[in-house]
């Protein structure tokens, strides 16, 4: 190919890369902004004409937009002397006020009022700050203690006195806290809060990490110059006798007085409870709930707490021999208390994902049973006593992956088909859950966004997505394909990309881009930038269309080991020292080029970041005959330097699990391929030591290979991004596709896209 050609396709796929995306698709989806105490929401929707906000009242069923733009812009151009667009205003959220809308302009906060479009400057943006509902109070945090500041007369009051180093009220676990990006981007995360619904009060943890060793980055070359920077943080490993735990605490706002709870602490390993929603207070402020486990996951409790007196109950149990999670992924929380006493239950207990009902007296029910997965509980009518639920794989011959509507008794019964449309739909619900936005889309189907009530049926259709932007530049809708496992029974779910204007008489590279879970699926389920399950970081970094640009044929496989199935299907994650999933990907690509002459199996690459940096590298040690070139980026080389959470939960302890069998350096003798290792410097998640340990063994194996590490960068390669995006590409061009990269230079991601 010659290089006019190549600098063509490395334009288009950079035009591929997210945060291009966004320009080539208009309203991609709604994500609707709730405005506490009422069933109104705002969304921002990108048109083809620019960028309106939206309101929509769900009671009413109406929408309109939540302001007049031209009038927003000129009150902006008033008090900050620079002319606003109204088509793309300097702004992506607001907070909708009585008569008025706040908005955040670079460190400014904004008010706006609706009337006379008066704009008027309330001061800097305040980082840190974890506001109540009311937006009365804000609590922040200040070296290792908490404050509480009043909103409405600016006063702050201080309300402990006895935080340390390492023993932090609001704190969040080292390991977990990014310290190094938000270093990098300038961010004050807010403390760990949880409000009551009534503003009145506040629970937070008092989290103890002094037990804890500690990981050491050196910042080679700071920002500002100087001799390099040394970064110490607290990290657990696998085996260590020591992890955080935490206390819990309740503060009223307006007194400052505080309640403990009357308990052991609680364990909380790199997962805090607080982030991801395992904390929270019933509807009417009367109690406090969280969900604890202990190492492993093998025992985990849904305890009750009495704000008023500090009183601690234990309402739900469960153990098992393997993992218990609260939902199909980690980030979930398929578990409700409901008024009456009872708990709504998401256990894997009978092998697949279902709901039970714990009666206040101690009774269970199942509501939910089948060689099928509950994924999310949307919303529970109390009132009705209905259950509305996403569900996939139910239907006889459906896709498993594919979230349909259903709703359900309280009471048992059959559960009813509220969609059958063959979509997966994605609900965002109304914090009360009489509402709910379902943004229903398909890999190949852009997405369409509507109001539903909480019975399910559609109030108001809000958008429909524009791809024809995105056609135009040559992409296709990823091929969706099934084959079988290494096993030769188990069903695999394949996604492959097509390279652009495919010639059928041809043969082209073939790229397998992993991530081998255990905690979340890869092939896409939606179209592009429609939200949805399957869409975190790591594959942010994997950007397979733009592989496609390029020439490559790429191919996602679902293995055994990852989420969304059954149990005994992630459960494989454990199996054969949690490598199995390399035999599945290489009979699934045998498998899918058995049909589609032009993938060529003598070219055949694979990549992947962080879990799948670690697959990466894996696969081409452990399939040396199929794989002939690696970019491994972020890679978890070796679980025993990896944070314990990670390793301990989805793999096992250090007393039943092999951790050294699977560390990568195991399989050095035997490289044979091309492989590139990528790692930031500053990688405080998956710290670059266990790519630096792979290294050692290969040079003791005396194997070539190439590196490449990236001063400043964190686990999220913030830093420097776009070369190693262009570095990844120029990698399997040479080497797979057999092509000199032309000169090219990426344009750096533009910093709001972290912000």
């Amino acid at each position: 190919m010659t290089t006019t050609d190549l600098r063509a396709r490395y334009a288009t796929a950079e035009g591929l890369l997210p945060h291009h995306l966004r320009g080539l698709i208009t309203s991609p989806q709604v994500q609707p902004g709730w405005i506490p105490g009422t069933e109104t929401f705002w969304y921002r929707n990108v048109t083809s004409d620019g960028v309106e906000f939206v309101l929509v009242d769900a009671e009413t069923g109406t929408r309109r937009p939540a302001f007049d733009h031209a009038r927003v812009a000129a009150a902006l151009g008033d008090v900050l002397g620079d002319e606003a667009d109204p088509k793309a205003l300097p702004f992506a959220s607001i907070e909708p006020r009585d008569g008025a809308v706040r908005v955040a302009v670079g460190e400014q906060l904004i008010e706006i009022s609706l009337d006379a479009y008066e704009a008027r400057i309330l001061g800097p943006v305040r980082m840190g700050e974890a506001p109540s509902p009311d937006g009365r109070w804000a609590v922040f945090r200040s070296d290792h203690d908490l404050y509480l500041r009043d909103t409405v007369t600016g006063a702050e009051r201080r309300l402990t006195t006895d935080g340390a180093e390492a023993y932090a009220y609001g704190g969040t676990n080292d390991q977990v806290a990014a310290l190094v990006m938000q270093e990098n981007l300038g961010l004050i995360p807010p403390p760990q809060v949880v409000w009551s619904p009534d503003s009145t009060r506040f629970v937070t943890h008092r989290l103890d990490q002094r037990g804890l060793d500690f990981m050491h980055l050196v910042r080679s070359a700071p920002f500002d110059g100087g001799r390099p920077r040394l970064l110490s943080y607290r990290y657990g490993l696998p085996g260590d006798e020591d992890l955080p735990t935490a206390e819990f605490f309740v503060f009223d706002a307006a007194t400052g007085e505080s309640v403990q709870a009357k308990c052991e602490p609680v364990f909380m390993p790199f997962v805090p409870a607080i982030t991801y929603g395992w904390v929270w207070w019933s509807e009417d402020g009367s109690a406090v709930h969280w969900l604890a486990n202990d190492r492993g996951d093998h025992n985990v409790a849904l305890s009750r707490l009495d704000p008023g007196n500090g009183e601690v109950s234990v309402l739900v149990e469960e153990s098992s021999s393997s993992q218990i999670l609260y939902g199909p992924q980690q980030m979930d929380r398929n578990v409700r208390t409901l008024s009456t006493g009872e708990v709504l239950w998401w256990s894997q207990r009978s092998g697949w994902g279902h709901l039970y009902l714990y009666g206040a007296d101690g009774t269970v029910s199942t509501l939910t049973s089948g060689d099928w997965l509950v994924r999310d509980v949307v919303a529970v009518d109390e009132d009705a006593r209905r259950i509305l639920l996403t569900g996939a794989g139910r239907e006889p011959g459906s896709d498993p992956y594919l979230r349909q509507l259903y709703s359900v008794s309280l009471d048992g019964g059959e559960p009813t088909a509220v969609t059958a449309d063959g979509l997966d739909h994605d609900p965002r619900p109304s914090p009360s859950g009489r509402f709910l936005v379902d943004v229903a889309a398909r890999w190949d189907v852009p997405a369409v966004s509507v109001l539903r009530d909480r019975s399910g049926a559609v109030v108001l259709e809000l958008e429909r997505a524009d791809a024809s932007a995105l056609d135009a530049t040559g992409w296709t809708a990823p091929e969706r394909a099934v084959v079988k496992a290494a096993d030769g029974e188990t069903d695999l779910y394949c996604a492959v990309y097509r390279p652009h204007d495919l010639d059928p008489d041809r043969t082209y590279p073939v790229l397998d881009c992993v991530y081998p879970g255990p905690q979340m699926s890869c092939a896409p389920l939606r179209f592009p930038l429609s939200g949805g399950p399957n869409v975190g970081a790591s594959m942010a970094f994997n950007v397979p269309e733009s592989f496609a640009a390029l020439g490559f044929v790429v191919v996602v496989v679902d293995g055994r080991g990852s989420a969304m199935r059954s149990a005994a299907f992630q459960d494989q994650a454990r199996v054969a020292g949690g490598t199995a999933f390399v035999d599945d990907h290489v009979t699934a690509i045998e498998q899918l080029a058995r049909t589609r002459p032009w993938m060529d199996l003598g070219r055949v690459g694979i990549y992947g970041y962080s879990a799948g940096g670690y697959a990466s590298a894996r696969a081409l040690l452990q399939a040396p005959d199929f794989y002939k070139v690696a970019v491994s980026s972020g890679g978890n080389h070796d679980n025993r330097v990896n944070h314990s959470w990670w390793g301990e939960k989805y793999f096992g302890l250090t007393d039943d699990f092999d951790f050294a069998a699977q560390a990568n350096e195991s399989l050095a003798e035997n490289l044979a391929g091309r492989l590139l290792l990528v790692h930031g410097e500053m990688d405080d998640n998956a710290t670059p030591h266990g790519t630096m340990r792979l290294v050692d063994a290969l040079i003791k194996a005396n194997k070539d290979f190439d590196l490449l590490i990236v001063p400043n960068a964190d686990h999220h390669l913030m830093v420097n991004r776009a070369y190693f995006l262009r570095r990844r590409w120029d990698y399997f061009v040479r080497h797979l596709m057999g092509d000199t990269p032309p000169p090219y230079r990426v344009e750096d991601v533009p910093i709001e896209v972290y912000r």
